[in-house]
């Protein structure tokens, strides 16, 4: 899957020199993880997240203490009054065209929930774990009908195509190009994990398909 399949359009986004409030407003209202902060040609400038809001400090309620709270000069300090006084400078951003794979683990790996998505640096959307998740909630039998649809639309009807769990095993191609083809297009489609290949030598090493001798694979649904 590429970013662009997936991703939320349109984005919702701040200028630069936007209040907190209205940041912090909207991120509750929609319920966003975070929001991109963008200049006057729209270009991602800065993000500004619900953690950003959560590091300031906020008012204690004396009835969670056993004893009273002494208010401390960080506690006093004033809000800050715009974004860009609390928002992260320069975020890191990802193309349309970007491997949803690779941006999964990413967002694994650094425990950020959101990602702006940008053309020529200019913001066109925004991709989510969530937004992911979602894709990988395609049923098998959705994911089945594409499949067998595009295939037949190629004059490939001969292939026939299963699915269990998200992993889909693809019969009849002859290897080679065609096999590399059944790769490419069933790797494509939202919510496939894993591809195999029947009677099929594997394209290009990729650990994600598999190639498995055809006898092994009942291709039938």
């Amino acid at each position: 899957m590429l970013v662009r399949e997936i991703m939320t359009v349109p984005a919702y986004s701040l200028p630069t020199g936007s209040t907190l409030e209205v940041a912090i407003q909207l991120l509750a209202r929609a319920r966003l993880s975070a929001l991109p902060v963008v200049d006057a040609d729209h270009h991602v400038v800065g993000i500004v997240s619900e953690a950003d809001v959560l590091r300031l400090h906020l008012t204690p309620d004396p009835r969670a203490h056993l004893r009273p709270v002494e208010p401390s000069e960080s506690s006093e300090a004033s809000w800050p009054r715009l974004v860009d006084e609390v928002m992260t400078p320069d975020p890191v951003t990802v193309l349309e065209s970007a491997d949803v794979a690779e941006l999964g683990q990413m967002l694994a790996d650094t425990g950020w929930k959101s990602v702006p998505v940008t053309r020529d640096r200019v913001l066109v959307g925004i991709v989510s774990r969530s937004d992911i998740l979602r894709a990988m909630t395609t049923s098998d039998s959705a994911i089945r009908r594409h499949l067998t649809h595009e295939f037949a639309s190629l004059g490939r009807a001969g292939w026939s195509v299963s699915v269990t769990e998200g992993e889909v095993t693809v019969a009849g191609t002859r290897g080679g190009r065609e096999a590399r083809l059944a790769q490419v297009m069933a790797s494509a489609v939202p919510g496939v994990r894993r591809v195999v290949l029947a009677g099929a030598t594997v394209p290009d090493g990729d650990p994600s398909v598999v190639s498995v001798p055809s006898e092994a694979v009942d291709a039938s649904d």
